[in-house]
């Protein structure tokens, strides 16, 4: 196994933001998250938590903004989800995949479902809102100008515009 870039135990406050984390990690997920973010031996956070501990500013800032994208009001979960798999299906991300896979299945997604949507096809079984939250988080992954109106018009006409601001920003954060 390689040397962890940021092993938590350099950190310079390395309880307090393992505490910071965890907290935000279980406020957001109702509980301890469906997936692994700390190594077994416990020495090294995994993915994008690793390298949060050397900067606790970064940090809050991090699940501040990450709390929103998971709270109901703002952003339906199973639609928060899909634009992840829209995500994911673009991007090689393997642990953000293996994240929101579990999250996905706790949110009512299939194996099916998420494999389909992986290989870049609008997963079966989705009401038409949930299809655009899964195509918008594809096309909002690949864009690199101003949205264009067509999918604009069609993300507007079938949820609310609070719940595009909600997917631009997961996918922000993401990319």
């Amino acid at each position: 196994m390689a040397t962890p870039r940021f092993p938590i135990d350099e950190a310079p406050h390395p309880m307090l933001a393992r505490k910071t984390m965890e907290d935000a990690l279980t406020v957001m997920h109702g509980g301890p998250p469906p997936f692994q973010w700390i190594e077994e031996d416990g020495r090294s956070l995994i993915g994008c938590y690793a390298p949060l501990c050397y900067s606790p500013v970064m940090a809050r800032q991090f699940f501040s903004m990450a709390k929103a994208g998971y709270e109901p009001a703002i952003l339906k979960p199973r639609n928060r989800e899909l634009a992840i798999l829209g995500l994911c299906s673009i991007l090689d991300a393997p642990y953000i995949v293996y994240c929101h896979r579990a999250v996905g299945a706790r949110d009512g997604l299939t194996e099916n479902q998420y494999d389909e949507g992986l290989a870049g096809r609008t997963p079966q079984g989705l009401s038409e809102e949930e299809e655009t939250a899964y195509s918008l988080g594809r096309k909002l992954t690949a864009l690199t100008g101003p949205l264009d109106e067509v999918t604009w018009q069609e993300a507007s006409s079938k949820m609310a515009k609070s719940e595009i601001v909600g997917i631009v920003n997961i996918i922000a954060g993401y990319r």
